[in-house]
């Protein structure tokens, strides 16, 4: 299948890529509507096939990109894939997102037979590097491509069960940190593989957000082992992390400073004038339009009213910015819903 500019735009992804790093005009405003398991359904592709098979991964990339001509393309394997190839086990339906099956570090000695993964062997996350090698041969003249190495902290989560690891941080912490360990060396180890193909990386940590875990414990298990593989993907890639946080982030943003980022995504929770206030003149943003009150449930004009109110607001950001989406849009919204969200985005006029 033939990746395509979309024909409302003038520029390719790339070119206006390109042109933003280089200071020159653009005709519209960088935009990614986030899609989970909307671009199976979008794409009439099984959720089982969008996750397992390497070409029809791509298909569904090529196909939603298609359709939308957004800004970037990002493929696994995420926080599923790796926690998988670490022995975890999702449940794939055959209509909604997939979700766990029993956690499977029942017992923290378990660790001690448990290594990092090695990505370029592994034939779970060789799935997606060959959609990877797949995409990049079809789309990477057209559009950015990224691989989504999910967040440490989430991974653990689904590796152990949220409610015991919060428990576990206050009674075993040393077990936390040895399994942060081989989960941060795993992604380092997906990321090794990522740069073979030029690619980007794109993280989200949802679990890591302070209203669930708190700014404390933020410090001591999500903080240092960040910092470490966005430091290593800047080093490795000569890419920086695009990085979407859920939740109101605000009590850890002198950490989320701290990060060598592409952008910083905020949750649809968060106020952006006050993001481009206190981070706008230190890290790139994207945000935050809300995708379930705005792009599931509004009207063509509540759409364009809140992407338009967005790009207003975010332009201030001395660092740049991205319209996106405050988290992932909803399997159930119709693909006209996004078109409308795309159509603002090229109408906008600044």
């Amino acid at each position: 299948m033939k990746i395509r500019k979309h024909t409302s735009d003038q520029m390719t992804p790339i070119e206006r890529k390109k042109a933003i790093a280089a200071g020159e005009d653009i005709d519209r405003i960088p935009c990614i509507p986030f899609m989970d398991g909307a671009k199976s359904i979008l794409s009439g592709i099984s959720i089982w096939d969008y996750w397992h098979d390497p070409m029809k991964m791509a298909e569904t990339e090529i196909i939603v990109f298609n359709r939308f001509g957004y800004d970037r393309i990002v493929i696994g394997p995420n926080t599923r894939g790796i926690t998988e190839a670490l022995g975890g086990q999702f449940i794939y339906p055959k209509k909604g997102v997939p979700y766990l099956s029993t956690p499977f570090l029942t017992d923290y000695r378990l660790l001690d037979k448990m290594d990092p993964i090695r990505a370029g062997t592994h034939p779970r996350i060789r799935d997606f590097l060959q959609a990877a090698g797949y995409l990049c041969g079809q789309a990477a003249q057209i559009v950015p491509i990224e691989m989504s190495i999910g967040g440490p902290f989430t991974i653990a989560s689904n590796l152990r069960g949220v409610e015991i690891l919060m428990r576990d941080c206050r009674r075993h912490p040393q077990a936390i940190h040895r399994l942060m360990r081989v989960i941060t060396d795993s992604q380092k180890s997906c990321i090794d593989e990522a740069a073979k193909y030029s690619l980007g990386i794109a993280m989200a940590d949802p679990v890591a957000n302070p209203m669930l875990i708190g700014p404390r414990l933020y410090e001591e298990f999500v903080y240092p082992y960040t910092k470490e593989l966005t430091d290593y993907v800047h080093v490795q890639t000569g890419h920086r992390v695009s990085l979407h946080m859920c939740g109101k982030t605000y009590k850890i943003w002198e950490y989320l400073r701290q990060y060598p980022l592409n952008e910083l995504s905020l949750d649809n929770v968060v106020d952006l004038t006050r993001a481009v206030s206190e981070l706008g003149d230190i890290l790139p943003l994207a945000g935050n339009v809300d995708p379930v009150a705005v792009i599931l449930h509004g009207t063509k004009e509540e759409i364009t009213a809140a992407v338009h109110t967005c790009i207003r607001i975010g332009l201030g950001s001395k660092k740049g910015f991205t319209l996106a989406t405050g988290c992932d849009i909803p399997d159930a919204t119709r693909p006209e819903q996004i078109d409308h969200f795309m159509t603002a985005a090229r109408d906008y006029k600044y």
